[in-house]
């Protein structure tokens, strides 16, 4: 399909034109070297990261003992209703993918974060050769990546050991080999949507996008690709059900059904869209130009989608990483924007003006060494606390007075963070998050688990947030106290011991 430039034009000769081609992007140097320090600050913290043992983010521990599960041959999906009280509440793909190094390495993150980081860095490869089909211009490929890598909630949430990371990459390689449907494309974008799915259902956005847009272009690829994504969607579903006897359903789907708190919502929005105003904007101004002239993108399509998943980061628990997808998309259709407006503008001031605005979208969204050096420029990300900054030595040794203190207890550690249980060569007990939203939901009866806590089962309990539900957390306050807290990565870790009986 031709392209068609946003920027009215006039005749020019071939040769001035090859030579705008080639001046343009000077104007854009700044921000791309700006783009340049975010990608390798986000390559840096990432393998940082990957060398500390514990938690940074309340729920890596839990995903990466899934993938142990599975290394054991055990399906993280159970009733709960006995010890050990454990299951994921995520589909199992992430967890057998990081459970292969998990077979030599042993129960770490290490090998989790790993995997989520050369997902996160595939990402950016997808989405800069979706903005470079998109464009024309292998610059625009660069903006894409770049602006992906550069967003502080990519920075906080992509290089942890979590799904988030893989479901998006399986997502956008779904979409992009539905871009231009063939009936081999279709297959495999069809079973890439699929496995999208059975690493985080979320990704629902990216298949209604993909699917429907081939249903736009070419109706007969759009109804095949529905057809397959639905039937090997429903053939896998009942699979797992039949091999959990329906634990699989209980503990992904009506598992993660969180109460809605519209503070939330209303304070993420808000931070998103100003730390990222500047692509919003230009996004939605290529989204509106292919429109106007029929040219039917599954990227202007996700852009719809993904921006109304967002509405979920309302729900207890969720965080800056509901916000991927849509900047996934963002970061292509503002790419396109940027690259054809400033080859093509016959203003100077026009295109230096522009510049500046890239420049200025790249600062906003600072972290890491730019913070470091600029404070003025502080991390503005939500999650910037916890998440913003590699772990010291002081965390790891504080972490490690942790694990001491679980060897030396007379019994199993019940703990919110599992890492320091895992590194204490111990068993997880309870995944505290889910324990929350089942009961919650009325699917869970901590009575045995509260039993176990009142015979002193434990021979110490570790909390942090008190994410456990009321009835747990109670019977812990009767039945323990409170020996110490220690401080690591910035969160406050408080450590119970059993009380006289």
């Amino acid at each position: 399909m031709q392209r068609v430039s946003s920027v009215p034009t006039v005749a020019r000769p071939p040769r001035l034109l090859s030579v705008r081609r080639v001046l343009a992007p000077v104007m854009l140097w700044p921000a791309i070297g700006l783009l340049a320090i975010y990608a390798v600050c986000y390559v840096q913290f990432a393998l940082q990261l990957a060398r500390y043992p514990f938690d940074i983010d309340q729920g890596e521990g839990y995903d990466a003992w899934s993938a142990w599960l599975l290394n054991l041959g055990q399906l993280p999906y159970a009733t709960n209703a006995t010890y050990p009280y454990y299951s994921s509440n995520y589909p199992p793909l992430w967890s057998y993918l990081v459970s292969i190094p998990l077979a030599w390495i042993g129960p770490d993150v290490m090998a989790a974060r790993l995997v989520s980081t050369a997902s996160a860095l595939g990402c950016a490869v997808v989405l800069g050769l979706a903005a470079r089909r998109l464009a024309g211009r292998t610059l625009a490929g660069l903006l894409a990546g770049g602006f992906f890598l550069a967003s502080p909630y990519v920075f906080h949430t992509t290089p942890l050991a979590r799904v988030n990371s893989l479901a998006l990459l399986l997502a956008l390689v779904g979409i992009s080999l539905l871009e231009a449907p063939t009936r081999k494309r279709v297959i495999f974008g069809s079973v890439a949507l699929v496995a999208a799915l059975f690493t985080k259902p979320t990704t629902l956005d990216a298949v209604v996008a993909a699917i429907g847009c081939a249903l736009l272009v070419r109706p007969r690829h759009g109804l095949l690709a529905a057809g397959l994504v639905a039937g090997m969607g429903a053939a896998c579903l009942a699979g797992f059900q039949a091999l959990t006897g329906g634990a699989f359903w209980v503990n992904v789907v009506a598992g993660n059904e969180n109460p809605f708190d519209s503070a939330q919502l209303t304070a993420y929005m808000t931070n998103f869209s100003l730390l990222h105003c500047v692509l919003l904007v230009l996004a939605i101004a290529e989204a509106g130009w292919l429109v106007r002239r029929k040219q039917w993108s599954p990227w202007v399509l996700y852009l719809v989608t993904a921006g109304a998943a967002t509405v979920s980061v309302g729900k207890w628990g969720a965080g800056e990483s509901y916000f991927l997808s849509a900047i996934a998309a963002v970061c292509v259709l503002a790419a396109s924007w940027i690259v054809r407006f400033v080859d093509n503008a016959q203003s100077l001031h026009v295109r230096t003006a522009l510049s500046a605005a890239v420049l200025l979208q790249g600062l906003l969204l600072s972290h890491s060494i730019v913070s470091a050096a600029a404070p003025w420029l502080p991390d503005r990300g939500p999650q910037s606390e916890y998440l913003g900054h590699a772990p010291t030595l002081e965390d790891l040794i504080a972490g490690n007075e942790i694990v001491t203190e679980i060897k030396r207890a007379h019994g199993p550690p019940l703990a919110e963070d599992p890492s320091f249980a895992v590194v204490a060569g111990q068993s997880v007990v309870g995944n505290a998050t889910h324990l929350h939203n089942l009961y919650a939901a009325g699917l869970w009866d901590p009575a045995p688990l509260v039993s176990e806590i009142r015979a002193h089962h434990y021979g110490i309990v570790i909390l942090n947030a008190e994410l456990y539900p009321e009835p747990v957390l109670a019977a812990i306050g009767q039945s323990y106290f409170e020996e110490r807290t220690v401080r690591v990565s910035g969160a406050t870790y408080h450590l119970f011991l059993p009380g006289t009986q």
